[in-house]
């Protein structure tokens, strides 16, 4: 309830109380001459206050980069390389441009330029649309907080991030990809493109979880790409038991002679040190580059029509979906790609599906029944 009197001097004086208890409570006082002005701006602040559109003026002066430090000692995050990736966007695509704006002079309009910058820039999709969520996350956080009244994060046009068709090997590109990898790790990336782990899933196996006798293989955890053991791999479905090559076995067995049977069986070639995620792509690239400096090799005594193609720069990672294309091509249900695989969302092996035998094969039948009306017809 507003307090209004008439001061000494005449005039009259309205006082209103904000949010808080005590002597804490922010207190705004209006005067003026008229006693119907000072009692329409009371009503109208406290109805302000009411709406919880007060913001305290003192927190009207912080900058993005201040909220931001403290938004990130307090979030929770429970994998290393979230905390990396999204360290990441900060340090390029998000504190660069917000760091020294004062969090209330943050508009919408300023917030779609800044996602139009990125994309001229060359930013990737991929990467415009986390930075913008840890944007809209760091926003939000300070509205609930009361730094601000409302986020200015709506209504933001941002790139198309449709997922694009899984990129994959041939065989002859693994073995030959294989031919210039250190044993262990041409062992591993056979592994990966026959029971489709993960690369960090790969990495992380023990020899214990290994059934050597029924050609299994349990996941239950992952190695991060700094070399650290995580008991938990992507999600719950990423649990899972894996049926494992009897060659490939038969290929891992040396790796564990003398070592204990809870060692990982993919270890750094000297050292024997867990594997760093960095370490193994400089490699992998490494081994892309000799591979193909060897076919160019071989092209020059080719004629032009028998030229083999280039081994392409795919990641790692489309080992696994190097794996699961090759089991759609030979006619394996999406079902039980899916299980091998631990996705935890069925849409996720959909993006395979149209490598099946099969996939166009009801469209092809319904061409051979057209095209035998249509002889029929012409007869």
């Amino acid at each position: 309830m507003a307090y209004i009197r008439k001061l000494p001097s005449g005039k009259w004086q309205a006082t209103v109380w904000g949010p808080g208890h005590g002597h804490d409570r922010p207190r705004y006082t209006k005067t003026d001459p008229l006693k119907s002005v000072v009692k329409k701006w009371a009503t109208a602040k406290e109805n302000e206050l009411s709406r919880d559109e007060w913001i305290d003026p003192a927190t009207q002066k912080i900058l993005f980069r201040e909220w931001q430090e403290k938004w990130w000692d307090a979030r929770v995050v429970d994998s290393e390389e979230t905390e990396r990736g999204d360290g990441g966007c900060f340090r390029n695509h998000i504190l660069p441009q917000w760091g020294n704006w004062p969090l209330r002079k943050i508009r919408r309009l300023d917030v779609q330029a800044w996602v139009r910058d990125m994309e001229q820039r060359g930013v990737g999709a991929y990467a415009i649309r986390r930075s913008f969520n840890l944007f809209v996350s760091v926003m939000g956080d300070a509205v609930t907080e009361g730094i601000i009244a409302a986020t200015p994060v709506r209504d933001i046009d941002l790139p198309d991030t449709s997922p694009k068709a899984p990129a994959w090997f041939t065989r002859d590109q693994i073995d030959r990809i294989q031919a210039e990898l250190p044993q262990g790790h041409a062992v591993m990336t056979e592994l990966m493109v026959m029971s489709g782990l993960r690369w960090g899933e790969a990495a992380g196996l023990r020899g214990t979880a290994v059934d050597w006798l029924r050609g299994r293989a349990t996941i239950h955890g992952t190695l991060t790409q700094q070399g650290k053991w995580k008991d938990h791999p992507k999600s719950k479905r990423s649990r899972r038991e894996v049926p494992v090559e009897r060659y490939v076995l038969d290929d891992m067995a040396p790796l564990m002679v003398g070592r204990s049977p809870d060692d990982y069986v993919f270890v750094t070639v000297r050292g024997a040190r867990p594997l760093s995620g960095a370490n193994w792509r400089v490699r992998w690239y490494q081994a892309i580059d000799a591979a193909n400096t060897r076919i160019a090799e071989e092209n020059a005594t080719r004629p032009a029509d028998d030229q083999i193609g280039a081994v392409p720069y795919y990641h790692p990672h489309d080992c696994r979906h190097t794996c699961a294309s090759w089991l759609v091509q030979n006619g394996v249900p999406l079902y039980d790609v899916q299980k091998l695989l631990g996705h935890e969302n069925a849409q996720t092996t959909q993006r395979y599906a149209h490598l099946a035998p099969d996939a166009h094969g009801a469209i092809e039948a319904g061409w051979d029944r057209l095209r035998d009306a249509r002889l029929t017809h012409d007869m």
